[in-house]
C-alpha cells in the first residue's frame, strides 16, 4: 500500500513579499518574482485548506484529494477509496500539529484564493489576489476578527507580521491600493491581536504596562 507521509507546505519567507511591493510601487512589475511568491502562497493555502478539513472531519487523501474514512479510535488506519493511499489517522493529525495551518474561521478567503489564482492570467490579478489574502482575517465580518491570515501564509509571529504588514510599500504606480492596507489596519484594531502596535511589532505600551503590573503582583 502507498504510504507516503503528508508534508505540508512552509510559510513564505517575508523578504520574498516585501521584495514584490517595493517594485510594485516602483512600476517595476516582476512577472517571475509575483509567480513565485503567489504559488508558494498557494500551496501553503492548499495546505490549509487540507488540514482544515481534517479537522472538521472529512481527512483528505494528500495524493488525490478524496474524502477518506475518519475516525477517532487509536490505531484507525484510513485508506483512500480512490487510490488507495493509507495511513494512521493520529500519524495524519500529527503530521500537522503545531504548524498554524488550521484556516477554521477564514474558509471563504482561502478558497477563493485557491480557486482563482491558478486561473489568473496577468500581473495584476495575480498582485490582486495576494494582496486581498494577506489583508484578511479569521472571522473577517466578525464584529471582533481572530487573528490575520498573514500569520497562518508569512514567516514570523504575530508582531513581526503586523509590522511588515504596516511597512509594504504602495505608490503611484502600484497595482493595488494602500486602502486594503487602511482596512487591515481597522480590522486588526478590533481583532484579538490589538494588543499588538502595528507600527513597531510590540505591545502597546498600556498593555505592557498592565502585563508587569500583574507579574510584580504575583511575584508579591
Amino acid at each position: 500500500m502507498n504510504h507516503r507521509k503528508p508534508i505540508w507546505a512552509k510559510k513564505v519567507p517575508p523578504e520574498k513579499i516585501k521584495r514584490l511591493y517595493e517594485q510594485d510601487a516602483k512600476g517595476i512589475y516582476d512577472e517571475e518574482l509575483v509567480d513565485d511568491v503567489g504559488i508558494s502562497l498557494y500551496a501553503r493555502v492548499d495546505s490549509m485548506l487540507m488540514v482544515t478539513s481534517s479537522n472538521l472531519g472529512s481527512p483528505l487523501c494528500i495524493e488525490c484529494r478524496t474524502e477518506m474514512p475518519n475516525s477517532w479510535q487509536e490505531g484507525f488506519i484510513s485508506v483512500c477509496p480512490k487510490c488507495g493511499w493509507t495511513i494512521d489517522i493520529f500519524e495524519y493529525r500529527a503530521s500537522y500539529k503545531g504548524q498554524t495551518l488550521n484556516g477554521t474561521g477564514a474558509l471563504p478567503e482561502l478558497k477563493k484564493f485557491a480557486e482563482k489564482y491558478l486561473f489568473a492570467k496577468t500581473y495584476a490579478e495575480k498582485m490582486l489576489l495576494i494582496d486581498v489574502l494577506i489583508h484578511s482575517f479569521h472571522g473577517n465580518l466578525c464584529e471582533v476578527p481572530s487573528r490575520p491570515i498573514a500569520i497562518n501564509v508569512i514567516e514570523g509571529n504575530a508582531g513581526d507580521i503586523a509590522k511588515f504588514i504596516f511597512d509594504l510599500a504602495y505608490g503611484e504606480n502600484s497595482t493595488v491600493s494602500s486602502e486594503e492596507l487602511e482596512k487591515w489596519l481597522e480590522k486588526f484594531n478590533r481583532s484579538i491581536s490589538r494588543n499588538i502596535d502595528p507600527s513597531t511589532g510590540k505591545l502597546k505600551e498600556e498593555k505592557k504596562y498592565l502585563s508587569d503590573s500583574i507579574r510584580q503582583n504575583k511575584k508579591k
